[in-house]
């Protein structure tokens, strides 16, 4: 009984995560990544790439720093000596990718999350 549940449990979020991927309430990009980004009681983010759409859990972190940008298991740290930003996801089986930006496109980027989160 409990591999049931279990299983129904994992059906209904995968399709919450599933509707949750087809609203867009706000799409920010910084080169080919997309982010939906979406906020009822908690956060969510979908991301698209040209390899990768990652749908992610709801949260309630959604961290803006200078160089640094969390939203949930997301993760984005931009290094300005090299300008690359870099894009991590803690998650069971760990997302890894990599852009290169200058100032004013990073800039932008994160004055949009800012404006999605209301700061």
């Amino acid at each position: 009984m409990n591999e049931r549940k279990s299983y129904l449990r994992l059906m209904g979020e995968g399709f919450r995560m599933l509707k949750q991927s087809k609203q867009t309430d706000t799409a920010v990009s910084l080169r080919n990544w997309t982010f939906s980004i979406h906020r009822d009681e908690e956060w969510y983010v979908v991301l698209r790439s040209n390899r990768v759409k990652w749908v992610g859990l709801p949260s309630r972190t959604f961290a803006i720093s200078p160089d640094t940008i969390q939203i949930g298991d997301l993760r984005m740290i931009r290094h300005p000596e090299s300008n690359e930003v870099r894009l991590t996801i803690d998650e069971e089986w760990g997302l890894e990718n990599k852009v290169v930006c200058d100032n004013l496109e990073w800039e932008t980027f994160v004055d949009a999350l800012k404006q999605v989160k209301g700061e």
